[in-house]
Parts: C-alpha cells; sequence; structure tokens
C-alpha cells in the first residue's frame, strides 16, 4: 500500500488536473529553491506571503476588514481569532521561522492594513490596536515594514480615518524603537532582498517608474489645484511589484484602477502605464480585487497573465466584465486561468456566465515555481481549518521567460 507521501508523488506527477476528496494530505513543504507565493483567504481583505528561494519571507498586506457579513465573505477559518492573528499563525507554519523579513503595506486600506473595532486590544505599549498587520508583528516580528510613503506622504495624505491613525501609529512606535520601517523606492530592484528573485517597485504614492534606473514620475497635473472630481483616492497610492525567479514572473499591484469617470479624468488610469511597465507575465494578482473600476482591457493586454488571482473577498469582486476579461471569454480570443479566494453566492450570480470556468472559488491559492524556473503549478487549500489541506493542484504551466 502506498504511504501519503508516495501517493502525493504520484498524484503530482499525473499528466491531467485533478481534483481531492475533503479530507486530504497538506500542502508538501517547500523545498529549497524553490518560490512560494501564497494568496492567503481570511474572508477580511488582502494578505499574500512570498517565501523565496532561501526561506527569505515578504508578507504583502495583511487586511482586516469589519464590514458586515451582507456583503462580505466570512472570516477564514472562522471568527474566533482575529485576521491578523490567522495570517500570523498561516505564516509560521509555512516558513518555520520566528519573524517575517519584510512586509510590505500597498495601501492604507482597512483590507490592507487591518480596520479598528471595540474588539481589537491595546498594543502592549497602549499606542495602537492591534489589527492586520500590527497583529500580524505582535506574534511574528517583522524586521522591515515597507509603506507607500512613511513618513513624509507629501500631498498624497492618508484618510483622516481611525484605521489609518491606528497603522500610523503603528509605524511610528516602530521608529521609536528603531524598528526599521522605509517609504517604498519606486523603481528600485534593491530594496527587497530575495535570494535569486528581482523584485522591482514600480509604482508607489502615486509616482511611477520611468523604465529608466530608479527615476519616477508623477501622473497627477503639477501646477494648479485639482478639482473635487480630479481628486485621487486612497487606492491610486498602491504600490505595484513585479517580481522575476529566472523564467518566472508575477505581478500585484494593490489596488490601482483604470477608471477615468468615463473620460474625464484620464490620467486616474495609473493601472495601464503600471501594467504596461510590468509586461507579460506568468501570474498576476488582479488590481482591486477585480473590481469594477479596475482590471482594464489594457491591464490583461499588458499582463497576458497564464493565471490570475482574485483576491476576492466582497459581493462586488469581481466584477462581471473584469471576469469576462481575464479568462478571455471571447470566440476566438486567448484564453486565461483565473483562481478566486472568494466567491459570494450574489457574485457568483451576477457572474453565473463565467465562475463556472474559474479554476477556484473558495481557499488559500498558492503558486509554487520550480527550482529550476521552467514550470510551476497552482495549489488550491482548504482555508475553513488550518491544516492547510490540498484540495486541488492544477497542471505544470511552463514559465515563459
Amino acid at each position: 500500500m502506498l504511504s501519503r507521501r508516495a501517493l502525493f508523488r504520484l498524484l503530482a506527477a499525473a499528466p491531467s488536473s485533478y481534483a481531492l476528496s475533503q479530507s486530504f494530505l497538506p500542502l508538501p513543504a517547500r523545498r529549497s529553491g524553490e518560490l512560494d507565493i501564497h494568496h492567503i483567504d481570511t474572508g477580511r481583505g488582502n494578505s499574500t506571503l512570498i517565501v523565496g528561494p532561501d526561506g527569505t519571507t515578504l508578507l504583502v498586506d495583511a487586511g482586516a476588514s469589519a464590514v458586515t457579513l451582507d456583503t462580505s465573505a466570512p472570516p477564514r477559518p472562522n471568527a474566533s481569532r482575529r485576521p491578523g492573528e490567522w495570517i500570523a499563525r498561516y505564516a509560521q507554519k509555512v516558513s518555520h521561522a520566528d519573524y517575517l523579513d519584510y512586509a510590505l503595506i500597498t495601501h492604507i486600506h482597512p483590507d490592507h492594513t487591518g480596520d479598528v473595532t471595540p474588539g481589537c486590544p491595546l498594543s502592549s505599549s497602549g499606542a495602537y490596536r492591534l489589527t492586520g498587520i500590527s497583529d500580524v508583528d505582535a506574534i511574528l516580528p517583522i524586521r522591515t515594514v515597507i509603506d507607500r510613503a512613511f513618513p513624509d506622504f507629501g500631498s498624497a495624505k492618508p484618510l483622516n480615518a481611525p484605521f489609518a491613525a491606528n497603522y500610523l501609529a503603528y509605524l511610528q512606535e516602530r521608529v521609536a524603537k528603531k524598528r526599521a520601517v522605509q517609504s517604498a523606492m519606486v523603481g528600485s530592484i534593491s530594496q527587497l532582498q530575495l535570494k535569486d528573485v528581482q523584485t522591482r517597485v514600480l509604482a508607489a504614492n502615486g509616482r511611477i517608474w520611468t523604465g529608466s534606473g530608479t527615476s519616477s514620475r508623477l501622473l497627477t497635473p503639477q501646477g494648479r489645484a485639482l478639482s473635487a472630481e480630479e481628486q485621487p483616492n486612497e487606492n491610486f497610492y498602491s504600490i505595484a511589484l513585479r517580481l522575476q525567479f529566472g523564467n518566472f514572473s508575477y505581478y500585484t499591484g494593490g489596488d490601482l484602477a483604470c477608471d477615468t469617470h468615463d473620460g474625464r479624468v484620464p490620467w486616474l488610469d495609473n493601472e495601464t502605464p503600471v501594467a504596461r511597465l510590468a509586461g507579460r507575465t506568468d501570474v498576476a494578482a488582479a488590481n482591486h480585487h477585480g473590481y469594477f473600476d479596475s482590471t482594464g482591457a489594457a491591464f490583461t493586454d499588458a499582463l497576458d497573465a497564464q493565471a490570475y488571482i482574485v483576491q476576492a473577498w466582497d459581493v462586488g469582486h469581481p466584477g462581471p466584465a473584469q471576469a469576462q476579461r481575464m479568462l478571455g471569454e471571447w470566440p476566438g480570443a486567448k484564453k486565461h486561468d483565473v483562481y478566486a479566494l472568494e466567491s459570494l453566492p450574489a457574485n457568483a450570480l451576477i457572474n453565473s456566465r463565467f465562475t463556472p470556468r474559474f479554476k477556484s472559488r473558495q481557499g488559500h491559492v498558492v503558486v509554487r515555481v520550480a527550482a529550476d524556473t521552467k514550470s510551476f503549478r497552482i495549489h488550491l487549500l482548504d482555508a475553513t481549518n488550518e491544516d492547510m489541506a490540498v484540495r486541488w493542484v492544477s497542471d505544470p504551466y511552463r514559465c515563459r521567460g
């Protein structure tokens, strides 16, 4: 009789995709030299853990949205812990480390940094409440936090809201205690040091890379006051990254969007120029959860990803046009795979033409890239408990270089 390990290896070598039973093997440990990208399904917002070939860790966002279940997914695995606590426990289990090397917060919204509710306890110092990224840090200390611009946001001031004030208080205490906080360096390929992985900052705080060195430019008009309609929102200031690991490439861009108010404010579309800087990638996280104002035609044309990951948790994630566009659901169009972390019933109904084509509709989505960077597989893990049971594994994708 085959052992569990032998059975998994047999299935992993199978020539076709396969569905797994409702209680099966946990995700095998990452082998040295492999790159893992874990899109963590908490039902409360974005959080992605990247584990480099040498074990270096980068957490991108740690959302803890407090919106009601009327419009959002249930907490995963459950509501017995706060989302940041679940994220830290997941990262500990995956990395086998007692710290994170980096945490990068794409922008200052609750589903990326953490909301503040009466149930959030005070930190040990009493300076801020534990939620989202500060919850993670309390359990799994973070060596370096990278923010979109802290402490000098220029004209791109964070919102005057409790969640933003709490996040800034957390960063201020880190600085006071001489714990590293950095502002994103647009164009840099040296700020994030993951062995054998080139990580370039394409955009941050409303600036985008020019394509040369570390120079950047603003998209907002200069030299005049902006009207109320022209004012960017917080999503506009998101950090965008492109990772290159040998032949494999990956894009993530927070909540960048392409909504120009039907052409009235064309420069509000910073998704398009950033996507063109990124170019063709193997795997891409959909901007702004695939929401109605993002993931435009230029985005999918430029990235042409083999697989799109939709970090969905809200009833509007993704929009129908965005689902159609990512899949390539037109006669003769190039097809792509779509993996959603959540698919709420109302959204699945609206997207009933497209959701049957999704490769996943609930669970952690893990991209594992082979050490030789020639191929990768995508694993779907159960998010309703901490067993990390593999529910499905893709065929191997070939990295396109």
